[in-house]
């Protein structure tokens, strides 16, 4: 697939997000307090390693099939209520709110290059990582809504 110097750029971009992505969740979850927090952390952290060697394909000429759309539940999950202490709680939510604010920055990044690529299939490829991104945040922002860390 011939790729525009601009659509290369923002493939390094969004490369060294995912990467950094990928590091801070993992770190994260190692630091979190609450075990149902480290689960859902360390789940992101592969999900975010899964979007880095996409986009790492992606600069190597490789674009995978677009992602399959998952099913919506039937019924959101209700997040896990937190057992940390009052201090590890704290700890949580400020993990939360910087991941919350990579996962904004992030999805942003990736709405440019939807708009900005020429390739119909790497459209929905970097489409379909967006709304994942999208999930995350979601995620996130669920978890601190249910134990009153979103202010």
């Amino acid at each position: 697939m011939p790729m525009t110097k601009k659509e290369q750029s923002l493939l390094k971009d969004l490369q060294n997000e995912e990467k950094l992505c990928a590091e801070k969740y993992s770190k994260a979850a190692e630091a979190a307090c609450d075990p149902a927090l480290k689960t859902m952390l360390g789940q992101i952290a592969k999900a975010e390693q899964n979007h880095y060697d996409t986009v790492t394909d992606m600069l190597a000429g490789k674009v995978p099939a677009p992602a399959a759309a998952q099913p919506k539940a039937a019924k959101e999950q209700t997040p896990p209520r937190s057992t940390a202490t009052r201090a590890g709680k704290k700890q949580d939510a400020y993990l939360l709110a910087d991941l919350l604010a990579t996962e904004k920055y992030v999805a942003g990044v990736y709405n440019t290059s939807v708009f900005e690529f020429c390739d119909e299939k790497s459209r929905q490829v970097l489409s379909g990582i967006q709304q994942q991104e999208q999930h995350h945040g979601k995620q996130l922002a669920d978890y601190m809504q249910a134990n009153g860390m979103y202010r």
